[in-house]
């Protein structure tokens, strides 16, 4: 049952609780998670932390791995039929919130790429009814997971529609991508009957009008507060690295740019920062070397001296200094500085 995974993009990553919602649904069906954490390399506590992230190649390995244990190539359909969509979180806390339907609808397709930063999704009007358009659902996934995230989604979107709306009021029915399974009951005791399967894009249809009614319950104070919420911590996230590397150089000529120091000087521990950049599709260690890189050519272009260079960049003596910078440019410092004079 299992299959060699397409490499994602090292860039993308997924929301810690998703990964977690993952988990859950694995123990609801019987299946050991834990031992499936640490395989890959995770831990319960990192996932639990608010904001934390995993890097997509991660997100896959786990849900390949929890789709295998508990043999079931329908999970993701399970866990929105069986678990709250967001959880108490500033996303859920905004989208039950809205005014309407479709304002809900329009901050999800604003926030989503905090739960998975590889998808696209839209909105489509046609007439009478619009649809909720989903992007990147099947691509790079490969069997028995490759139809995943697009049962995820479209449960997701479907249970958030029925609570802003009630149970199927106004909602018309669904195109997806995947073709129709074996088995295919859970599909229509979820969905229904209006199911159109082998689709070339994956949507969830819904009546125009009914989305945009006002909902009696809406508070559009506590929807706005939460969403901005949610906003800053996609903000925290694609800034980190820059923190990071603000801190670095920071700390370098004080001779303490180490991980320990950077972490604590962003309140976090250093698994989680470790982790957290590895989502990004970096490294401490690779930030460290671009501060260094960056700052031995600036200050090389001011004439400083190599020596005083070397120490500002944390190097024990010139030479590590130097081997480094040839390493990096295929010249040494004074070289460099000896073709900069030249021009």
């Amino acid at each position: 049952m299992t299959s060699p995974l397409n490499e994602p993009e090292a860039s993308h990553s997924v929301w810690g609780h998703a990964a977690l919602k993952v988990c859950e649904g694995t123990e609801q069906l019987g299946a050991d998670a834990l031992p499936i954490l640490k395989r890959i390399g995770l831990e319960i506590s990192e996932l639990q932390t608010p904001g934390s992230r995993i890097s997509l190649e991660a997100y896959q390995r786990l849900v390949l791995a929890c789709v295998t244990a508990t043999g079931r190539e329908d999970l993701g359909l399970y866990i929105n039929m069986h678990q709250p969509i967001f959880g108490n979180s500033p996303i859920e806390n905004a989208l039950v919130s809205s005014r309407s339907a479709k304002s809900a609808f329009a901050r999800f397709i604003e926030l989503v790429n905090i739960v998975d930063s590889s998808l696209t999704i839209g909105f489509e009007l046609s007439g009478d009814i619009s649809a909720f358009v989903f992007g990147s659902c099947v691509e790079a996934w490969p069997e028995p997971i490759k139809y995943f995230r697009e049962d995820l989604l479209i449960t997701g979107v479907v249970q958030m529609g029925r609570f802003l709306l009630a149970p199927n009021k106004g909602y018309v029915g669904i195109e997806v991508q995947r073709e129709a399974p074996d088995d295919v009951t859970p599909w229509y005791e979820f969905f229904g009957d209006e199911i159109t399967w082998g689709a070339a894009e994956s949507k969830v249809w819904w009546e125009t009008a009914a989305i945009h009614r006002v909902r009696p319950a809406h508070n559009e104070r506590v929807a706005s507060a939460n969403f901005e919420l949610a906003l800053q911590s996609r903000e925290n996230s694609a800034c980190l690295v820059a923190r990071v590397k603000a801190l670095v150089r920071e700390r370098l000529a004080q001779g303490d740019a180490v991980q320990k120091v950077i972490a604590k000087g962003l309140g976090l521990e250093i698994r989680t920062l470790q982790r957290s950049l590895k989502a990004e599709g970096t490294s401490f260690r690779n930030l460290l070397t671009d501060v260094r890189k960056e700052q031995a050519l600036q200050l090389l272009s001011m004439g400083q001296p190599i020596g005083g260079i070397s120490a500002d960049l944390g190097y024990r003596d010139q030479s590590a200094f130097s081997a480094a910078f040839k390493a990096w440019f295929g010249v040494s410092p004074a070289e460099y500085r000896k073709s900069q004079s030249a021009q």
